[in-house]
């Protein structure tokens, strides 16, 4: 039996996810978690990653190579999405790492991180095998899969991410109704285009994963403390995201951050992310939405036991 662990360095959150292979073929979760972190913070206007950011990741890395040596011998993956991709700085960064963390890190393309996303998205979710449209939201953009059987069909990658378009559209809590139509604006724009190249076929069911879709279905079912079993395969009306993106522009930070279903550090992104949600479900005209708690890090663990 051989565990592998993978660390999925995004541009809001860092993720580890620990399996063991078991006789058979199966794997077993051993344990699991995730910061955040920002790395991202300011890519747009900056274009590199922020010192205090990295350090902050850098941090959370060598904490999360102290928990891999508890289940030694381990092979770890650790792989970079959206802000590192893009950074200018992406060199002295995954240096960083490496010899302050003792983390190698792979800088993966989108087309690549989509492929990862949708094998784990998948993994061990009911009707995976209808016309499906998978998204994931990250911090810096979000990737859409159209798939069938479980092979991508088409795929688009966007700019469309949490904390990107929260430094463009959102400065106050409770949200002012200019910038939220101006965000909405925005995405039914991007979205549009992203329906008209994901044109193969119309989805059966629509997948979301990543931290905004599971806090919505947190906030839906009361789940506190988190659980992933209570969340994993739920789904969410398109009047119910509605509702309670309603209830939470209406609030400000400190009334989000006081939900128990809120994660703390998620409380300003959570508006650009539900929008991105709602509307998304409205492009693609898709009434219900499956949460997936599954996601890149599943994905990189199942990638990398067929290479083991």
């Amino acid at each position: 039996m051989t565990c592998v662990a993978s660390i999925d360095i995004g541009t809001n959150t860092v993720r580890l996810l620990i399996l063991k292979t078991e006789p058979g073929g199966g794997l077993r979760e051993i344990d699991q978690e995730r910061a955040i972190t920002r790395l991202g913070e300011g890519m747009d206007t900056e274009k590199r990653l922020l010192s205090h950011r990295m350090d902050a990741t850098i941090s959370v890395l060598a904490g999360f190579r102290s928990k891999c040596r508890e289940f030694d011998p381990v092979t770890i993956r650790a792989v970079a999405t959206s802000a590192v991709r893009e950074a200018g700085n992406r060199e002295e960064f995954v240096q960083r790492a490496k010899k302050e963390a003792g983390i190698e890190i792979e800088v993966i393309s989108w087309e690549q991180e989509a492929g990862l996303m949708i094998e784990g998205v998948l993994w061990k979710l009911p009707g995976a095998e209808k016309q499906v449209l998978a998204f994931d939201i990250g911090g810096g953009s979000t990737e859409f899969i159209l798939a069938r059987d479980r092979q991508i069909v088409s795929s688009a990658g966007t700019l469309l991410g949490t904390v990107r378009l929260t430094e463009k559209f959102i400065s106050r809590h409770p949200v002012e109704e200019n910038e939220y139509c101006a965000l909405t604006e925005h995405l039914r724009s991007e979205l549009k285009k992203v329906r008209e190249k994901l044109a193969d076929f119309s989805p059966e069911m629509l997948v979301g994963t990543a931290g905004t879709v599971t806090t919505l279905a947190a906030i839906d079912g009361d789940v506190f403390p988190y659980d992933p079993e209570k969340i994993h395969g739920t789904t969410l009306s398109r009047d119910r995201v509605e509702e309670i993106l309603e209830q939470l522009k209406r609030k400000s930070l400190d009334e989000r951050v006081a939900m128990k279903t809120m994660e703390k550090g998620r409380e300003d992104l959570i508006i650009a992310g539900s929008v991105l949600t709602l509307e998304t479900m409205r492009a693609f005209d898709c009434d219900q939405l499956t949460i997936s708690e599954h996601g890149l890090r599943e994905g990189i663990v199942l990638d990398t036991v067929k290479r083991l």
